[in-house]
């Protein structure tokens, strides 16, 4: 079962709409058949399922079938037959309708009909007219058919972005290709200080486990370089830089942090410059004959710019270092233009203070230095050389260069979001549902509510930020994209609603796996307390997870009195005897935290297919409260 079958599933299951009972809303068009004729112009008239006793505006024949109008009114239901022309029992009753509404007679507008009629859904000229319009603008009719509906029955704001969030939901590419697509086309064009910012979350959200354990690597040594406390460290990284085709191996030192600074500057601030880039590329502008004056002046500007940061007793040392180069060329000590072995170090200290800018991501900012295409291989291969995967780069390296890897591989953990601890689960999911934008509305009012007293929290997180990119001016290719991957959002959070004392949360966000990034599917449903906390003892998860080896993997775990019954839906033939060892120590935790694990079943995608459909639906299923006591493991 594919992510969106498993998400249309879940939709038809969730939907909380039912024939028992039905109310009229002035406008609406109805389809029905007299059944018994009273005094007073009253009726009892037959609409789809349902029996109504209604005020009609003339006579008309029993058991004969009309279109009807509700009109305004208190009491009994007043309806207002559409022309003799619109009796059902004629030959194009339908046709008469849509020419009645001014919509033309067409194959796709009477199917429309037809299903309004079928899945008795309130018939409107507006909501026929919008349909329409939608219809003749999307990909699959009978897909946008069922999303029309269920903007109907979850009553959402019946407009065509929503529409279209529903549908990217139901039939869309899955989060982490869309985010993929979006971050293809910002690498590909000029983009603007917030295309900046999604492009360094896309970058996160779209790397790999062994990707990241790399790029941390990756971060170290561009670090190591820069560091002007051990000049054979500092080659040594920079060899190993070259060694990763992070830097060109024609390129040297100069020239590759010219590349270097460049790249900071245009990634970090594409808008404008910040102090010290400015300064340090001045000083590389300048250190040349005739231009001595301009030189000391740039150099007087980045020592007061350094000035300004909260520096640390290391860095301290560096701008005191500077001051000493300043003071020397002024009283001519030093030669100009200035010889590269007194610049480059300069200009490494320069530039590691503000790659350590308290303020930013600092691996973030090193990871600046160097081209996407290169970092994303370099990235690969590091983190397989680190995991022991791959030890062909030892091949190229002296022993100095393989003391500094053995460095990082002693400090760099491989990442990973599955741990074992599921304080660290919780904490780790929301934190990504908070990155991708899942929250944003939530935040934003509790943001709101909070005294301007500097302690609001502060977030960029991807959806307000696609919705400022879309204010910008940016390439139509990325436009689209970044419109895709914000309607998918849009439609989870649609998707997320309360129903009484019920609610459901559905997401689906890009979890990190070692070798892949896969999407993870998730629904919770459940109900509120009466201090309006979450029953924990009472709910239903259903998640969905392709994973590396096991490939396609369904757990549906049900709650009743903190009692726990898990079913894994998966294909592999050895899925049970692989799960058995740690059944037992999944039943010690959960029993740890008050939880008892009754069973744990296994089916294949074939029965759970059927299964699922014949459960009950998730309305009448409680949400579960937090992900503390579910081991993913499993």
């Amino acid at each position: 079962m594919k992510p969106s079958e498993m998400i249309k599933t879940l939709i038809r299951q969730d939907q909380v709409y039912s024939g028992k009972s039905v109310s009229f809303r002035p406008g609406q068009i109805v389809s029905g058949k007299i059944v018994k004729l009273f005094p007073n112009q009253t009726a009892e008239v037959q609409i789809g399922s349902h029996k109504a006793i209604a005020q009609l505006e003339i006579s008309l024949s029993a058991n004969s079938r009309y279109w009807f109008k509700v009109q305004p009114g208190e009491g009994k239901i007043r309806l207002k037959v559409m022309e003799s022309a619109g009796k059902a029992d004629m030959a194009s009753p339908i046709g008469s309708l849509l020419a009645q509404l001014a919509l033309p007679a067409s194959k796709e507008n009477k199917l429309l009909v037809q299903y309004f009629l079928k899945e008795q859904l309130p018939i409107t000229v507006e909501t026929l007219q919008l349909a329409s319009d939608w219809l003749s603008e999307g990909e699959s009719f009978e897909d946008g058919l069922r999303t029309v509906k269920e903007l109907i029955v979850r009553q959402l704001p019946y407009t065509k972005d929503v529409f279209l969030a529903l549908s990217s939901v139901n039939n869309g590419d899955s989060v982490s290709v869309l985010m993929d697509k979006l971050l293809q086309e910002l690498n590909h064009n000029g983009i603007t200080a917030i295309g900046q910012k999604i492009r360094i979350l896309l970058n996160d959200f779209t790397q790999t486990a062994r990707e990241k354990t790399g790029a941390a690597a990756a971060a170290g040594l561009a670090a190591e370089w820069l560091s002007t406390k051990s000049q054979a460290n500092s080659l040594a990284a920079f060899n190993i830089l070259k060694a990763l085709e992070l830097v060109k191996g024609s390129v040297n030192e100069e020239t590759a942090l010219k590349q270097a600074i460049d790249r900071l500057s245009l990634r970090n601030h594409p808008s404008g410059k910040h102090p010290i880039m400015d300064c340090i590329k001045g000083l590389l502008q300048t250190n040349q004959s005739g231009q001595r004056q301009e030189f000391i002046l740039n150099l007087a500007k980045l020592i007061r710019g350094m000035s300004d940061f909260q520096v640390s007793s290391g860095q301290s040392q560096a701008l005191s270092d500077i001051q000493r180069i300043l003071s020397s060329i002024r009283t001519g000590q030093i030669s100009f233009p200035v010889e590269n072995k007194v610049t480059m170090p300069l200009l490494k200290e320069a530039m590691l203070l503000y790659l350590n800018d308290k303020g930013s991501n600092s691996d973030n900012r090193y990871l600046s230095m160097f081209g996407e295409p290169e970092l994303k291989l370099a990235s690969g291969k590091l983190g397989s050389f680190l995991a022991e995967e791959n030890k062909s780069l030892s091949s190229k390296l002296q022993r100095q260069e393989k003391a500094i890897l053995a460095d990082l591989k002693n400090s760099i953990q491989p990442e990973s979001i599955f741990r074992v601890d599921q304080k660290i689960i919780k904490g780790q999911l929301k934190k990504l549902i908070q990155a991708l934008g899942l929250s944003h509305e939530h935040d934003m009012v509790n943001f709101l509510k909070q005294a301007e007293d500097g302690t609001a929290a502060k977030w960029e997180s991807l959806k307000p930020l696609l919705l400022g990119l879309l204010r910008e001016e940016v390439p139509f290719s990325a436009k689209d994209a970044a419109e895709r991957l914000l309607h998918k959002i849009t439609g989870f959070q649609a998707l997320s609603q309360e129903a009484g004392p019920q609610q459901h949360f559905v997401f689906q966000m890009p979890v990190p796996l070692w070798g892949k990034v896969s999407d993870l599917t998730m629904q919770w449903s459940g109900r509120k307390t009466e201090t309006g906390e979450i029953d924990p003892s009472h709910c239903r998860v259903l998640f969905y997870l392709n994973l590396e080896h096991l490939k396609e993997t369904i757990v549906d775990l049900h709650v009743q009195n903190r009692i726990i019954n898990i079913s894994v839906i998966n294909e592999h033939e050895a899925m049970k005897s692989l799960a058995a060892p740690l059944t037992g120590k999944l039943k010690e935790s959960l029993a740890k935290l008050n939880y008892k694990l009754s069973t744990v079943t296994f089916q294949n995608a074939v029965t759970a297919g059927d299964s699922l459909k014949k459960r009950e639906s998730f309305s009448s299923l409680v949400k579960v409260n937090q992900f503390t006591g579910v081991d993913l493991r499993v």
